[in-house]
């Protein structure tokens, strides 16, 4: 074997030895992930990473997750601060601090990598227009006002007027509604939910017709599509 092939087979095996090494584990993955996707934070708590696993379903106890954090220490992708502090991405109102972690320049560089292998090989760029097709079209218009709706409800608190967004997107009720259904090509959940404003006299009788004005109805982002909106607008102010 080559002196250049020794070389390459020890780099290979220090990268999975070292940085790569805790990703092994599907639990140090995610709250590497929870790292990478907060990284607009200048740190986290412990107390933001345990909030972040509960809503995400994986009931990972304080002792294990402070296991992670050292194990994700020791790999160079994650830093344990001197000082103590209060969580800062979840509301927090009692008296205690939690330790600091905050993602390295290694962990963001291996945050960055991980991103680009996992690129579909599908789309990646605006195709030219001797590429597309109809369904390609209708691919890339469902994409837009998806991301759109996204982007619009997070800048806005997470809700807004069903006919204020209609008129924002410039498109018809029948389009917009079809949005506010479970979209498995986007999420395995709903994004998007329309809710009614407290019954008043007015609706009570136009609902007595069967009329529902678009002013009576809030389109709001889910959780699920809180968190996508989110990672797409932490993408958008990444350096």
């Amino acid at each position: 074997m080559t002196s250049d092939k020794k070389k390459a087979l020890k780099l290979l095996d220090t990268l999975f030895e070292g940085p790569l090494k805790p990703l092994h584990s599907k639990n140090a993955r995610r709250i590497f992930e929870i790292f990478y996707q907060k990284r607009k934070y200048e740190h986290l708590t412990t107390y933001d990473i345990e909030k972040e696993l509960d809503e995400q379903g994986l009931s990972i106890n304080k002792k294990e997750i402070n296991g992670w954090l050292v194990f994700l220490q020791n790999a160079g992708l994650i830093l344990k601060m001197e000082k103590r502090g209060k969580p800062i991405v979840y509301t927090y109102a009692n008296k205690y601090t939690f330790d600091l972690w905050r993602l390295t320049e290694a962990g963001l560089n291996v945050g960055q990598k991980l991103l680009i292998l996992m690129e579909d090989d599908g789309l990646k760029g605006i195709p030219h227009l001797t590429e597309l097709t109809p369904t390609l079209i209708h691919e890339l218009e469902d994409l837009y006002f998806t991301s759109k709706i996204l982007i619009l409800l997070y800048e806005r608190g997470g809700s807004q007027s069903y006919s204020d967004l209609r008129k924002q997107l410039a498109i018809n009720r029948e389009k917009l509604a079809v949005y506010s259904w479970p979209d498995a090509s986007h999420s395995e959940k709903p994004l998007f939910e329309i809710k009614e404003k407290p019954p008043t006299l007015r609706i009570k009788v136009f609902k007595l017709f069967g009329w529902v004005m678009e002013q009576d109805l809030t389109f709001t982002l889910t959780e699920e599509g809180r968190k996508i909106a989110n990672d797409i607008i932490s993408r958008a102010l990444a350096p």
